[in-house]
């Protein structure tokens, strides 16, 4: 297999965090609330309490998974519990989700990563938001099927949210390796992916390219999942469905910048710190590093310390035969 160049491992890494800060200061908002894909793009608004460019859970999961990695050499599920639980016991963790927070408390509490995830029925998207990268680790789809799934299990149990975190690292990795996305094909893979985990979720993301050209878009993915819709105009909730398919959404429909698939996903309206962070990390994973405007690079929080870490999981990542991919 021929390794993920560090182009790539830097702009999937540094973007999700970029795409998390873009849209932290918004989280919540309805879409026409948020500022224009220009405003967005010329610098990081402010996010009241924080300094400018400061990220949220999303990368802070993300970076304690990757450091767990380069830490161990591999993927030790129970070593990347531990250091997700650190931030909640150093009191660190930026507007963390409910369910990662029991997830943490339940193993500060017992040492057992086992049992520590959210139970059943908390479909959140806390798996989703930290997976992207894992997707570079892997040769193959069948190796990194069982490997993230544990990895998501972590935080929550529920299938919605294992086959999210998995449909998330699947796409990162197709991304970073194809130069051609065909929107079918792509999200025959994802739904491919996740079927024996969720098949709610594989047939969704099967449907998802229908919709690239449909005014009711919005619609189909906002209110996935859900016998009623919890909001009568679109938005995106923390609901692991829609936050999966509006990402690969967001994807799809600006598939040829950074920019232009993470500004979309913010001004999509919800949990946009996540989408932003997820998007971002994705669009990373396609375009690397100079995809990325340097001015919001040079404003992220931290962005020297995460180009160091992304720097060493690039030199970590294994090279495999690519069997059964």
């Amino acid at each position: 297999m021929k390794l993920p160049a560090k182009s790539i491992v830097l702009g999937t890494l540094l973007g999700g965090a970029v795409g998390d800060a873009m849209g932290a200061p918004f989280e919540g908002l309805w879409a026409d609330s948020i500022p224009s894909a220009d405003s967005l793009a010329a610098s990081f608004h402010k996010y009241h309490g924080y300094p400018n460019g400061q990220y949220t859970d999303d990368t802070q999961l993300t970076l304690a998974t990757i450091q767990s990695i380069v830490e161990q050499n591999d993927i030790v599920v129970a070593d990347v519990a531990r250091q997700i639980a650190e931030l909640w016991r150093h009191h660190s963790v930026i507007g963390p989700g409910g369910a990662c927070t029991q997830a943490a408390e339940r193993y500060l509490a017992t040492g057992d990563h086992r049992n520590m995830g959210a139970p059943v029925g908390q479909a959140g998207n806390g798996t989703a938001m930290r997976t992207a990268a894992l997707g570079l680790w892997f040769a193959s789809n069948q190796s990194l099927i069982p490997v993230v799934a544990d990895v998501s299990r972590i935080t929550h149990q529920d299938s919605r949210s294992v086959a999210g975190g998995v449909a998330i690292a699947m796409a990162a990795k197709q991304l970073s390796s194809a130069s051609d996305i065909n929107p079918h094909s792509f999200c025959r893979i994802l739904a491919d992916a996740c079927h024996d985990i969720n098949s709610e979720m594989s047939d969704l993301l099967q449907l998802l390219p229908n919709h690239l050209n449909d005014e009711a878009a919005m619609d189909f993915i906002a209110h996935a999942g859900q016998r009623t819709p919890e909001f009568e105009k679109p938005i995106i909730t923390p609901f692991v469905i829609p936050t999966v398919l509006a990402s690969i959404y967001s994807i799809l429909t600006c598939p040829d910048s950074w920019l232009e698939a993470v500004t979309f996903a913010v001004r999509l309206g919800g949990d946009v710190d996540t989408l932003g962070a997820i998007v971002g990390a994705l669009a990373g994973a396609r375009h690397g590093i100079d995809s990325i405007p340097q001015n919001l690079i040079d404003c992220l929080q931290d962005s020297r310390d995460i180009e160091v870490l992304a720097t060493r999981y690039h030199l970590a990542i294994p090279a495999q035969d690519e069997s059964g991919g």
